[in-house]
């Protein structure tokens, strides 16, 4: 039973080495991967992600305009469910591909608390964010609802 987080998540990449051009925007080697967290414990939860979370756990760094007009890379999970219902927190593990196939983590962050909810209880979809409104016209694969 898929329950998806709504909003769905968008984790903004801020990069503060200076760098005047942003070529860190064009790099194709950043991705992030989502994790189901335990708010109480913080730690992850002890089960493998197939048995708690469902659809893209994966994000590549999208180079898009936010509602100010401001260029920024941001990973986005549009198509992220989860299968438990209770409290959790999601853990956004972000990582860079280098020469000869290593991959090296460079830092990770944790969501707030949400609640995932059983069908019976389950309040309904929100209406869309303009943020999410605003990816999904330049591109960016997101399910949109107007009410």
């Amino acid at each position: 039973d898929r329950k998806a987080v709504d909003p769905p998540p968008i984790i903004q990449l801020a990069v503060s080495d200076g760098d005047p051009h942003r070529e860190w925007l064009q790099s194709p080697f950043f991705f992030m991967c989502a994790n189901l967290y335990d708010p109480v414990a913080n730690t992850p939860v002890a089960r493998p992600p197939s048995e708690t979370l469902a659809g893209t756990l994966v994000s590549s760094l999208h180079r898009v305009r936010d509602e100010n007009d401001r260029e920024g890379g941001y990973f986005v999970f549009g198509d992220l469910s989860v299968k438990l219902d209770g409290q959790f927190r999601l853990q956004f593990n972000l990582f860079e591909m280098l020469d000869g196939a290593q991959v090296e983590f460079i830092t990770s962050t944790v969501s707030d608390i949400f609640t995932v909810y059983s069908g019976r209880h389950y309040p309904g979809v929100l209406e869309s964010t303009s943020l999410s409104r605003q990816f999904s016209d330049q591109g960016v694969r997101l399910r949109l609802r107007k009410e």
